[in-house]
């Protein structure tokens, strides 16, 4: 086995069983990672808790917040935290499906085991009190919606119960401040806290999203420049030899073969056509220049395009159905060019047939905030080699086709986090679906 076959060792952690620290944030609404990791930080959190509970034990009956006779109870409290912990521990392990709800399951144990003990030890007035405010945190950070707001429930009830109902220690011969002024002030702090940690962990979930859209945008540009630079690589190789041989075959044709021989008028011909492939393969919509993104309204550029495409092109009428959608960023030219060749593929599949009784079809939509651009036809429809081979350059059933035009558009519709749809059309023919993400940056140059 060689050094390159080896992956070190990921150190393990006593935060984590795979070594790593929680995620901080995640993609959806939920805070602190996956239900999995927030249940291992928890776990973590409370063996730190268990441990710091039975420190506390004999200072507390020392100074006297813990009366002799309760010390039974308030150590089944903690052991029963403690098989709590065990038990989710071995439940982590086996990779059992923990359920959306386990989480705030756990943390309704907690703020049940800390109201217990704290009700055994003076209640409010206990030093330890404000751990409770703690669990304000927790609840906003590692839930979200309801669950988070019923955790807030919770946990404001707990505040009362320690207020309204604590067994005074031996420390403690009265109350040293009223509840009138004890229970809202806890309510005040603990709803601040949670307020708190609730618009930040909302803020730093979104910049996070913000962070990931960038960088997707940015390889999605990657993309294109390389497709460019590949396409710019073939052409330049490729220019050399092919201009070569035309300067022999037109050398040929001037000295010893006439012009019409058909050898040399088929050679012409497919160095001709190699010229032409040449020319796509390094097409507008791969220039760097024409990369630019810039906000437009998508309705009426695909109006724009279908306008000055209608009438170079003859035999065949247009209809467009848009409704109303919001400006999008898009790199204009490079779309542009997308759509004029799903267009004349879509004019090329209805050669045959009447153009006023068979129009292309193009519709503008947005589904699920996809921006759908689809061009319809009532051909013979896709063949199935087309079908399977779709982002293949090359690939065409047409005799005088160079194969690039639906790659193209596929190339591209990919690069802007989109894809390219082939569909059957009802009633016959068929339709190209350009689709891509509605959401983006700021308009200005990729980055």
């Amino acid at each position: 086995m060689t050094a390159a076959m080896v992956r070190p060792e990921r150190p393990r952690s006593w935060w984590s069983p795979d070594g790593r620290l929680p995620q901080a944030l995640s993609s959806g609404p939920g805070g602190l990672g996956a239900d999995p990791t927030r249940l291992v930080w928890l776990t973590r959190l409370r063996w730190v808790a268990i441990v710091g509970q039975i420190a506390v034990v004999v200072p507390a009956i020392r100074l006297g917040w813990l009366a002799p006779a309760l010390l039974t109870s308030y150590l089944s409290i903690v052991a029963g935290l403690a098989f709590l912990n065990f038990a989710t521990g071995r439940w982590i392990v086996r990779d059992r499906n923990p359920g959306r709800d386990m989480v705030l399951v756990q943390l309704t144990f907690d703020v049940i085991a800390l109201t217990s003990l704290l009700l055994l030890s003076g209640g409010a007035w206990n030093p330890l009190a404000p751990l409770v405010f703690v669990h304000a945190a927790l609840g906003a950070l590692l839930l979200s919606g309801p669950r988070s707001l019923a955790h807030l429930a919770l946990l404001l009830f707990a505040l009362a119960s320690i207020t309204l109902f604590p067994l005074l220690p031996p420390a403690l011969e009265a109350r040293p401040t009223p509840v009138s002024v004890v229970l809202p002030s806890q309510v005040l702090v603990a709803g601040v806290i949670w307020g708190f940690t609730r618009w930040l962990t909302g803020t730093l979930n979104e910049h996070r999203r913000l962070l990931l859209n960038l960088k997707g945008h940015q390889e999605r540009g990657d993309r294109l420049r390389a497709a460019g630079a590949l396409a710019a690589g073939v052409s330049h190789e490729l220019a050399t030899p092919l201009n070569t041989l035309r300067m022999r075959l037109a050398r040929l044709g001037r000295s010893k073969v006439p012009e019409d021989d058909p050898d040399l008028v088929a050679a012409r011909d497919a160095a001709a056509h190699c010229e032409d492939v040449l020319r796509k393969m390094v097409g507008r919509q791969l220039e760097p220049g024409e990369l630019r993104m810039e906000p437009v309204d998508p309705v009426v550029l695909v109006r724009r395009i279908c306008a000055s495409w209608s009438t170079s092109s003859q035999g065949v009428d247009l209809r467009v159905g848009a409704p109303a959608t919001a400006p999008v960023i898009l790199p204009t030219l490079a779309f542009t060019q997308a759509l004029l060749n799903l267009l004349d593929n879509a004019a090329e599949a209805m050669a045959s047939l009447d153009p006023r009784a068979r129009p292309v079809d193009v519709r503008v939509g947005v589904e699920a905030a996809m921006l759908r651009v689809a061009v319809a036809d009532t051909g013979p429809g896709w063949p199935d080699v087309v079908r399977e081979n779709l982002g293949q350059p090359f690939l065409t059933t047409k005799p005088d086709g160079h194969g690039l035009g639906l790659y193209n558009a596929h190339a591209l519709a990919v690069a802007l986090g989109g894809r390219l749809q082939l569909e059957d059309r009802p009633g016959g023919g068929a339709i190209a679906a350009f689709v891509v993400p509605l959401e983006a940056f700021a308009p200005g140059e990729l980055p």
